[in-house]
């Protein structure tokens, strides 16, 4: 009962709900994330990513787990983005490139990868996630449905939605 009420004043952004809040949970979250990225300073903005994160996701909150519980699911999701995320720049810097391409393609390339990895960063979380498992992972669409526990139809029309959404921040970014 006592948590329904806490709730509820985080999501009235109680200036004083919010600090408890981020008072009890942050070593906590801390913690958890430093188990499993590689340093100090990433595990910092990885946990204040999951604080940013939940406040964004608050009204979404139902309840049905405890707060703890949901933003560990938070948590997880923001470390999983900070491995895709080194990983799609450990791929994007390894892309073998012939030695006979002149120098102003190689350029462009190297725009071109940098400019995807902007919209891919200022994407929906959920549009984000489901283009990396689909073209960087390369996960067929049943895959991604198990995975998301999602209907095949769901991860389909997710997908198109994601696509839409990465044509407009990319012709955005390219203005």
């Amino acid at each position: 009962m006592l948590e329904k009420l806490f709730v509820q004043q985080l999501k009235q952004a109680s200036p004083r709900a919010v600090r408890e809040w981020y008072e009890l949970f942050h070593h906590k979250v801390y913690r958890f994330i430093l188990k499993k990225v590689s340093t100090t300073a990433d595990a910092e903005e990885l946990t204040q990513d999951v604080f940013l994160s939940c406040l964004k996701a608050l009204p979404l909150f139902r309840g049905e787990s405890s707060i703890w519980t949901w933003m560990m699911h938070v948590a997880q999701h923001e470390v999983a983005d900070y491995y895709r995320k080194r990983y799609a720049k450990k791929c994007i810097l390894a892309l073998p490139l012939p030695d006979f391409l002149p120098t102003q393609p190689v350029q462009r390339a190297e725009e071109i990868s940098q400019k995807v990895l902007t919209v891919l960063e200022v994407m929906s979380q959920e549009h984000r996630e489901i283009l990396l498992m689909k073209y960087l992972d390369r996960k067929k669409v049943a895959q991604i449905a198990t995975e998301t526990g999602k209907s095949v139809k769901s991860v389909e029309s997710t997908l198109f939605r994601a696509r839409d959404e990465f044509k407009v921040l990319y012709g955005a970014e390219a203005a």
